[in-house]
This record gives C-alpha cells, structure tokens and sequence, in this order.
C-alpha cells in the first residue's frame, strides 16, 4: 500500500477516535493485532506494558469516563512506511476539557497488513 493510501486510512482512524470520544462506541478503534501491546512512560516512573486484552478493557473504561468531558486532538503527525505491510505513525495527542489541555502524549503507532486489514501491532505512548 502507498503512503497516500495509508494516509487515508489513518486520517478514518483519527475521525472514527474523535466519534468514540462523543459516543462511546470503541468498536472502530479496538484495531489491534493478536500480538498487540502498548506500553506506557510517564516522569519517574517506570515504564507500564499492557497486552491487547488489558488494553481494551483499560480503553473501553477511559472512554467511559470521558464521554462528554474530553476532546482528542492530533498534532503533529508524521507517517512512514517501513514497507508496503508496514506503516509507523508519530504525533501528538492533545486531551482538552472545557478548551483547556489536560494532558499531551507523544504517540508512536505501528501498523500491519494482517488478513487485509490494517492493525496497530505495538504503541509506545509518553507524556509531554
């Protein structure tokens, strides 16, 4: 797939986020691989590793207690392909309330072609 391609597709992905963070409904962005796990860095403290399981469910309970109260933003994004199955995506998360930032996370995505489909298979996440 071209970057172009790739580029449509993930723009689809940031817009279907925007309507999870409205309706709730993480069906859309529940993309990840059997293997898929994040990892997250935060100031002095050590790093937290989640597996798809435990990341969904942690998803599903942050987007329930953001409904109505948070806005996603993305900042920043930079997208490369390491090859035509293989897509990393760089940027910025912005969680605003009321127009005000409450947190900034720099997001590293890595995408694969996995039975057709586009799937997260690794995310690294920092606050800023």
């Amino acid at each position: 797939m071209s970057i172009e391609a790739f580029t449509i597709f993930h723009d689809q992905f940031l817009q279907e986020w925007k309507k999870t963070m409205e309706t709730g409904d993480t069906t859309f962005v529940e993309r990840m691989a059997p293997d898929y796990y994040v990892a997250f860095f935060t100031e002095n403290t050590k790093l937290t590793y989640f597996n798809r399981s435990e990341a969904i469910e942690g998803l599903r309970d942050s987007v329930e207690n953001s409904i109505g109260r948070f806005t996603k933003k993305f900042e920043n994004r930079v997208i490369r392909m390491k090859a035509a199955d293989l897509a990393i995506v760089f940027y910025e998360q912005v969680l605003t309330e009321n127009d005000q930032e409450k947190a900034r996370l720099f997001s590293i995505e890595n995408w694969k072609t996995i039975n057709g489909e586009w799937l997260l298979t690794r995310e690294v996440e920092e606050r800023i």
